[in-house]
């Protein structure tokens, strides 16, 4: 009788280590589950705060890039301060102007309604010009140093008239040209 008496005691004893026990292990479930979560929220916070880092330590030199950015676009677009009707016909006469300097015939010329594109106004003007390729390579060439730039779209030349190896060809060409204005 004093065996199982002492094996009851025994055990009690047991089952009160394991339930004053429990308490302290979900205590240390939670610190370790929360250990695992908080180093996961790390890992992923780590290359975010080493780019931010990256970005910060380059701030000089992106806002330098930024001032150019500006620079250039607005040597390649007409500004949002200008009305879009006086941008396509500024663009007409600067065409009109090189195309005619290369001795060119101007058959026609018209600026067409702007579509929009993103934070951009595209304006599309189509020309139809006569004359030799000399004239026609001598414009394109001009036409390429433009600012605002003005962009070709397409292009079509044909020949006027018969082929005479001994003469200079004439030659018919349909352009069109695009430009660009910023919208506010």
């Amino acid at each position: 009788m004093k065996r199982s008496f002492f094996n009851r005691i025994a055990w009690l004893q047991l089952l009160m280590v394991l339930l004053l026990l429990l308490p302290l292990a979900g205590v240390c479930l939670y610190v370790w589950t929360q250990h695992q979560r908080i180093q996961s929220d790390l890992a992923n916070l780590e290359p975010r705060f080493a780019r931010l880092a990256g970005l910060m330590e380059r701030q000089a030199d992106l806002k330098t890039l930024a001032a150019q950015a500006a620079d250039q676009l607005a040597r390649m677009t007409y500004p949002a301060s200008q009305d879009v009707t006086q941008a396509g016909n500024d663009a007409q006469q600067r065409i009109r102007g090189l195309f005619a300097d290369s001795k060119l015939d101007i058959i026609s010329i018209q600026v067409l309604p702007a579509k929009e594109e993103g934070k951009f106004d595209r304006i599309l003007i189509n020309l139809r010009v006569e004359g030799d390729l000399a004239g026609i390579q001598d414009a394109l060439i001009k036409l390429g140093g433009q600012s605002p730039t003005v962009q070709v779209d397409s292009l079509a030349l044909q020949t006027i008239g018969a082929v005479k190896p001994a003469s200079i060809q004439r030659l018919g060409g349909q352009f069109s040209f695009s430009i660009l204005r910023a919208r506010s």
